[in-house]
């Protein structure tokens, strides 16, 4: 009887949707946070229910292209059709490599790469544009990461990475949803959630080169769901160095960076949830040290300090089977680039800046096939100068901002192709207002899917921005991006992929110094880039390999003076035209793998002299090739596994190159290539302890 009934049921879905079902020709994995991979019966004709049995399970690499992410939309969609150029990296794929930090990480993705700034500071970069200040969204458990005052994020054993879940990033513009940090493209890193830990996790890194230590870190994670009600606590603390070399400023004046370059974290993450309202609060405090500035090392080493606090709290309300509201508010108070008085750079930074948020957003389903995504945010930014006697450009200590949006979105699903249209409008109370389209064309048709995407873009001046702008003001710097990808599951477990994109940014927001590091901050020409991406993946019983190929050019574009090379017109500062990275791991037991990654760089140009006059010398810095190895073992102990490794296996002593100049300028010089860690060896332990699953009689 029970059989039969549950017979009935499925019938009577099927003739129920028959009519939508025609119109699909594939069945579509889906996946979400809290179900296991299923086939969407509807999307499915007579036919394919037919033959569901000889279906069979969804392949490991199908569960990955076809999960659902909401990051490039709102409204979730599979990667192979969300409305941008997306990579989606996982748990799985960060433990096995070994990773040391979200460098390791993002490195490995096409497109992405890191430059220095100043003071020591390493910064992300997108499609061989410098994208540190304020260009790229980095967001963690829906928090932005980016600083208030200048934007940037820092990197350099940061983020705790063995806390993460997944990572989605957006090789391309979010302006349209997130505003003006999400420029060239936003990370959103999602870390585990009670659910996930069910227990306590606790996990420790340690690396060592031939001379010193270079990081010795420790997670520990707390979480569990309780039928509505879920919580997590997890933190990290540990200690690392930039480098072991020797660091010369373009004046040629040296000193070691052991014990001199300091990247020191402190990180606390709390989750409560239950039902549809939640609770988050995180803890930044990320402390470093150097001995450069800008163009020329100081006397000693000096303290910076990056340190943050956010605070969310948001209900998902869901009125209807049609319509979900979602209201949040969030505060952030941040204390970045931080210089107690006393230490040697002169003057000291002493500065904070708040953010507080209000933002609704609804989500609105008028039929199956239609979604429609609108809401309005508004913030405003305060920042507070505590060294005695200085001021922001209106004469005083304190200084406010604050600007109110509204955005729209919608998505029509087709049987040819997925239509998004959206648009967001910001107002700004000093730099005006922005007005961002995008336009997207997606679909998936058996193995092969396609998307056709344009979108303009803003980055919207951040606080010191304004503050340094001098006389003429600073504006919004705005971006066209158009793009397009090509994809074909080429079996039950490869893949293949490649896109094209062209970048314009119009009016780039340039950092430059005067006299002895004074920030400065102008709009200037234009830059951008065009190029393509290639990626192929393959996931099999034995494991999984993944190579990935970027290039871009600025060939025949019109190029911002800070980011020109002279010698090539095809190449902008601090970044290679030509990026290949593989990433593997081999089972050689049940247990056992072995898991090889690895990046080649092209030729890259950047500044890392001055000659007799003064002047800033251009560079050519030959290929490199980085390979790490990392053995990962998962004990008999349950829930124990322990992994040794080693990063830069060859030794190539890697520099992150500054990716702007001022050519020809004897008072803005730029700061020297930094060097990154060599040769690491690495130990890792993690151990897992799970709570029992409550048993009834």
């Amino acid at each position: 009887m029970k059989k039969s009934y549950k017979l009935l049921l499925f019938i009577f879905l099927i003739s129920s949707y028959v009519s939508y079902a025609q119109e699909s020709t594939n069945p579509i994995a889906v996946t979400d946070s809290t179900k296991k991979d299923t086939l969407n019966y509807y999307d499915m004709t007579i036919e394919q229910l037919l033959s569901l049995k000889a279906h069979g399970v969804p392949s490991e690499l199908e569960k990955l292209i076809n999960s659902l992410i909401s990051v490039a939309s709102k409204k979730p969609l599979n990667v192979r059709e969300s409305p941008s150029i997306v990579t989606l990296v996982t748990a799985e794929e960060i433990k096995n490599s070994g990773a040391r930090d979200l460098i390791d990480v993002l490195r490995l993705v096409p497109g992405v790469d890191f430059g220095v700034d100043v003071q020591g500071v390493v910064g992300i970069g997108m499609r061989g544009n410098w994208a540190h200040e304020g260009k790229v969204l980095i967001l963690l458990d829906g928090q932005e990461m980016n600083e208030i005052l200048y934007a940037t994020t820092q990197f350099g054993n940061h983020f705790p990475i063995d806390q993460i879940k997944k990572i989605e990033i957006i090789r391309g513009p979010g302006s349209a949803i997130y505003g003006g940090y999400a420029e060239y493209g936003v990370i959103n890193i999602i870390t585990k959630q009670g659910g996930d830990i069910n227990g306590v996790a606790i996990s420790g890194i340690y690396g060592q080169t031939e001379k010193d230590y270079m990081r010795r870190n420790i997670n520990l994670s707390a979480g569990k769901k309780l039928g509505d009600f879920e919580w997590s606590v997890s933190g990290m603390i540990g200690q690392g160095q930039r480098s072991d070399q020797n660091y010369t400023d373009v004046h040629g004046n040296s000193y070691s960076m052991i014990g001199n370059s300091a990247l020191n974290p402190a990180f606390a993450n709390i989750g409560v949830s239950y039902k549809g309202l939640s609770f988050r609060a995180i803890g930044d405090f990320y402390h470093t040290s150097t001995q450069d500035g800008y163009d020329a090392i100081y006397p000693k080493p000096y303290t910076q300090n990056f340190n943050s606090m956010y605070f969310e709290l948001k209900y998902l309300w869901k009125v209807s089977n049609k319509l979900t509201i979602t209201p949040k508010l969030n505060y952030k108070n941040q204390s970045p680039w931080k210089t107690p008085q006393g230490d040697s750079i002169d003057p000291s930074y002493l500065k904070t800046a708040t953010r507080s948020t209000a933002n609704i957003t609804a989500s609105y389903n008028p039929t199956r096939k239609i979604n429609v995504v609108f809401g309005g945010e508004y913030y405003r930014d305060m920042a507070v100068d505590k060294l005695p006697g200085d001021t922001f450009y209106n004469g005083k200590q304190s200084v406010s901002f604050y600007n109110y949006a509204f955005f729209v979105q919608g998505l029509i699903k087709t049987r040819f192709v997925n239509i998004i249209l959206g648009a967001r409008y910001d107002k700004h109370n000093v730099y005006g207002d922005a007005f961002v389209p995008r336009v997207g064309l997606t679909k998936k048709f058996n193995r092969f899917h396609f998307k056709a995407l344009y979108s303009n873009s803003f980055r919207a001046p951040a606080i010191e921005n304004i503050d340094y702008s001098g006389a003429n003001g600073i504006h919004p710097e705005r971006t066209q991006v158009g793009e397009l990808e090509l994809g074909y599951q080429i079996t039950h477990n490869s893949i293949f992929t490649v896109n094209f994109f062209d970048i314009s940014t119009k009016n780039p927001i340039i950092y430059y110094t005067v006299g002895a590091g004074t920030d400065a901050y102008t709009n200037q020409g234009r830059t951008g880039t065009y190029g393509l991406e290639a990626e192929y993946r393959m996931k099999e019983k034995w494991g999984y390999i993944s190579v990935n190929y970027s290039f871009y050019s600025a060939a025949g574009t019109q190029k911002s003076a800070a980011y020109r090379v002279a010698q090539d017109s095809s190449m902008l500062l601090g970044f290679a035209s030509h990026k290949v990275n593989l990433n593997a791991s081999i089972n050689i037991l049940k247990n056992l793998s072995l898991n090889p990654s690895g990046t080649f760089y092209g030729p890259r140009w950047g500044y890392n002299s001055v000659d007799t006059s003064g002047v800033a010398q251009l560079h050519k810095f030959s290929p490199v090739i980085l390979f790490n190895l990392f053995l990962k073992y998962n004990t008999p102990i349950t829930g124990l596994s322990i992994g040794v490794g080693v990063y830069d296996l060859f030794n190539q002593q890697f520099v992150f190159i500054q990716p702007y100049a001022q050519p020809g300028s004897v008072t803005n010089l730029p700061h020297a290539p930094l060097p990154g860690p060599p040769r690491e060896f690495i130990f890792r332990l993690s151990y897992n302890f799970n709570f029992k699953a409550k048993t009834t009689n």
